[in-house]
């Protein structure tokens, strides 16, 4: 009977884990460094683990290639940042990092509402 409850309790938390997953989406990691995630197509979390304690600076592009955020995200060992799309127009918008360094990755990321 334990083993049966056993069973049936692991089953419980893999469902509800996969189901809260599914809400949040990981668009993008780059060599453990860079991650993105987003909620829908509202909210956009920007996390760097910084183990080379570069300074980052974000460019985010809208859909029309227009630079809309720009901002040094700093050179702490962790950085994150979460942006909200709730206004923004729907499309795809380029999110690149680049560090003092030189290294420069770009991912695309499709966010903002329908109007």
């Amino acid at each position: 009977m334990k083993t049966i409850k056993r069973i049936l309790l692991a089953g419980l938390l893999v469902v509800s884990v996969s189901a809260y997953a599914n809400n949040e989406k990981i668009i993008a990691v780059n060599n453990g460094d860079v991650t993105i995630t987003k909620e829908e197509n509202r909210q956009v979390d920007v996390s760097i683990l910084n183990t080379e304690n570069y300074s980052y600076t974000l460019y985010i592009y809208n859909p029309n290639g227009e630079l809309v955020f720009k901002e040094k995200l700093g050179n702490e060992a962790s950085l994150g940042r979460r942006f909200d799309f709730n206004s923004a127009l729907k499309g795809n918008y380029k999110f690149t990092f680049v560090t003092d360094s030189g290294n420069k990755t770009t991912h695309i990321v499709k966010a903002g509402i329908e109007r």
